[in-house]
């Protein structure tokens, strides 16, 4: 049997969330596996499954290890993009270095139009955020006149380059125009190291044969509907038995990309 993960728990005070017992339900918080930090450090292997993390959430992100190809979480279905943008769908016994994933229900829907740029969506999306100093999860449903999306390479093993020198060189994927929804987080920058802040978005066309991770777009005129899902906190689990995690990391500074 597995190790035990260590968990850690970190809660943000909020008025009127669910509780019991004056406790935050724990599905209501973002679990979150692995932190971004050791991605930036070259820690690409987890001891998590994805069938273990379906029962964690049935929305979200993350990769697979040694990077073997982006995940995009939607309605319970891990999908997973090899690195040559072919979408599959990703096995139960499939090992994960980094995840975030929530249970998702909106709290606010909404619908807005005239928007064209990924910048301006985002600027949109912050105005009307309860606060920009809790986490939410963001579903977007949207068009593309056109759109590049990121993927991944499989490292060898025993491959530590950080994530940002790799994402130099990183394959792309350009479709236009196309369909579909953003699968992400907004992440407060005080928790920068655990994610990418203040966005981290992967996107997933509605047929199931395109996404990746987001890097550039233009909208199209066509309505777009916003789902935000509000979160307490996040709950952080680490990965266990891993010598490049528990080594000093030479790169331990807040960034806000890869």
């Amino acid at each position: 049997m597995r190790k035990t993960h260590t968990l850690l728990t970190f809660l943000i005070a909020i008025v009127g969330i669910l509780s019991v017992n004056g406790q935050v339900q724990q599905e209501k918080l973002i679990y979150h596996y692995s932190v971004m930090d050791a991605m930036r450090n070259g820690v690409y292997q987890g001891d998590i499954t994805v069938k273990t993390l379906r029962e964690k959430g049935n929305f979200g992100l993350g990769t697979y290890n040694f990077l073997d190809g982006e995940m995009i979480v939607l309605d319970g279905i891990f999908y997973r993009i090899a690195s040559s943008g072919q979408v599959t769908k990703a096995e139960p016994e499939r090992e994960v270095p980094f995840a975030s994933l929530v249970v998702f229900s909106a709290d606010k829907e909404y619908e807005i139009s005239g928007i064209t740029t990924i910048e301006m969506l985002q600027k949109e999306i912050l105005s009307r955020l309860p606060s920009a100093n809790k986490p939410y999860a963001l579903r977007i449903e949207c068009s593309f006149e056109s759109i590049v999306t990121g993927g991944a390479t499989k490292l060898e093993e025993k491959d530590t380059t950080g994530i940002a020198e790799l994402m130099k060189t990183r394959p792309l994927y350009q479709k236009k125009p196309v369909s579909g929804m953003m699968v992400g987080f907004y992440n407060p920058p005080s928790f920068a190291a655990v994610d990418l802040s203040p966005f981290h978005f992967h996107f997933i066309s509605y047929d199931k044969t395109f996404g990746g991770h987001l890097v550039s777009g233009t909208l199209s005129s066509a309505k777009i509907k916003i789902s935000i899902d509000e979160k307490p906190g996040y709950e952080i689990v680490l990965p266990q038995q891993n010598k490049n995690f528990d080594k000093p990391w030479p790169q331990q500074q807040v960034k806000s990309s890869y």
